[in-house]
């Protein structure tokens, strides 16, 4: 069954990398919150008018709420609906309740090279306000309402760029990613070195085994 093979991987790594070197290993240290039970994941999914992928759900009752994972780990399921949060206490959701629009990636390269040739030019005019304003309609072109329907944050890369788990719509189940402050848009993932969908215990997994084999040629090397 693969989460007990999961659960094997996770300890032999844990093991093997206990000075905690890989990529985002200190934050996590390797370690899993106490899973939710049932009872709590329907109460979620009744609240958010959206049903979890199943091998998600297995995870979050029979390994744990979020911890170890890949990248920075995984957040834990309530942490995971919020969208944006600021230093004042404002936070925002995604709606889980409305499906995810994409099936293909999506960006809008040649809308924001030409919103960046004007921000240039205000820029060299000096007109601080109008550079201002241009910024803004940056986020309102890449920002829209939509695009965070039906989805979780589950996983920090880094760098702006963040992890989401499709709950609802034609790509539930499947990994994107979110990298819109860096201008790259949202497309399916492909940062473990995937090329086809990925789905999140095959993602889960497929991290472990890049961490087991990352260690072994390094003491290969050694």
């Amino acid at each position: 069954m693969q989460i007990e093979r999961i659960k094997t991987k996770l300890q032999q790594l844990k093991e093997s990398d206990t000075d905690l070197e890989l990529f985002g290993a200190e934050s996590h240290t390797y370690t899993l919150h106490a899973p939710l039970s049932i009872e709590e994941i329907r109460a979620f999914e009744s609240e958010n008018k959206a049903k979890l992928p199943e091998d998600y759900v297995l995870f979050l009752t029979q390994m744990g709420n979020g911890g170890a994972g890949p990248f920075y780990g995984i957040f834990p399921l309530q942490e995971s609906r919020i969208n944006l949060s600021d230093n004042t206490g404002n936070v925002t959701y995604f709606n889980l309740s409305k499906p995810f629009p994409h099936t293909e990636a999506w960006n809008v390269e040649e809308e924001l090279e030409e919103l960046y040739d004007r921000i240039e030019d205000a820029y060299e005019a000096g007109d601080e306000e109008l550079e201002e304003k241009l910024f803004d309609e940056k986020w309102d072109l890449i920002g829209a309402e939509e695009h965070d329907y039906g989805r979780l944050y589950i996983a920090d890369y880094g760098c702006g760029v963040y992890i989401s788990l499709i709950v609802n719509g034609d790509e539930k189940g499947n990994i994107w990613t979110d990298d819109r402050t860096n201008d790259a848009g949202i497309y399916p993932s492909v940062e473990l070195g995937n090329t086809e969908r990925i789905r999140f215990l095959d993602w889960y997994e497929r991290w472990l085994d890049n961490s087991l084999e990352e260690l072994n040629s390094s003491a290969n090397k050694n």
